[in-house]
């Protein structure tokens, strides 16, 4: 009795998620104003961003389109590691300090989306521990605390501004 082994195909995981949530980011976009850009809901947005669910083909490519990105770059680079190259900012006519001013942006672009993910950490952590009887017996503390967040909130903030006005936002004139 000689039994075939049923294997299963795993897909590869994309940088999908990620990627949409940085592209979505740098042009400025709330998740429930890309829905309506792409016709599809806001929990759909968050679902694709937080890698829980992969889209159809159909809406694939739509976003891929939508922000004039390849399906191949869309699923396989990290966007947000090179992100004048993935939004199209030509390098030819640039001289070095130009290219050296576009690495810095890169590097602050990076940054950004790291520090956009410890500030959205944090102020999770921080919704949870306002449930908790410490956060009542140490209102001074928390009251600390819930102005540094939203210090970190307001420079996340200003900084995906200034990366919106540097990078063209892809969006017809």
């Amino acid at each position: 009795m000689n039994e075939t082994k049923k294997t299963k195909n795993i897909p590869k995981p994309t940088f999908y998620g990620l990627n949409l949530r940085f592209l979505r980011r740098i042009h400025g976009l709330s998740q429930s104003k890309l829905a309506s850009y792409l016709n599809m809901s806001r929990n759909n947005i968050a679902s694709y961003e937080s890698g829980l669910v992969e889209p159809k083909v159909e809406k694939f490519i739509a976003t891929c389109h939508y922000f004039n990105i390849s399906p191949k770059d869309m699923l396989d680079s990290k966007l947000s590691e090179t992100p004048a190259e993935s939004l199209h900012v030509s390098e030819s006519d640039q001289g070095p300090i130009d290219t050296y001013i576009n690495q810095q942006l890169d590097a602050f672009v990076q940054q950004t989306n790291e520090m956009t993910k410890v500030y959205e950490g944090y102020k999770t952590l921080y919704e949870l521990k306002r449930e908790e009887e410490e956060y009542l017996n140490n209102k001074e503390l928390y009251a600390t605390m819930d102005n540094l967040i939203d210090l970190l909130g307001s420079l996340v903030k200003s900084n995906w501004s200034l990366i919106q006005n540097v990078y063209p936002n892809g969006e017809e004139e």
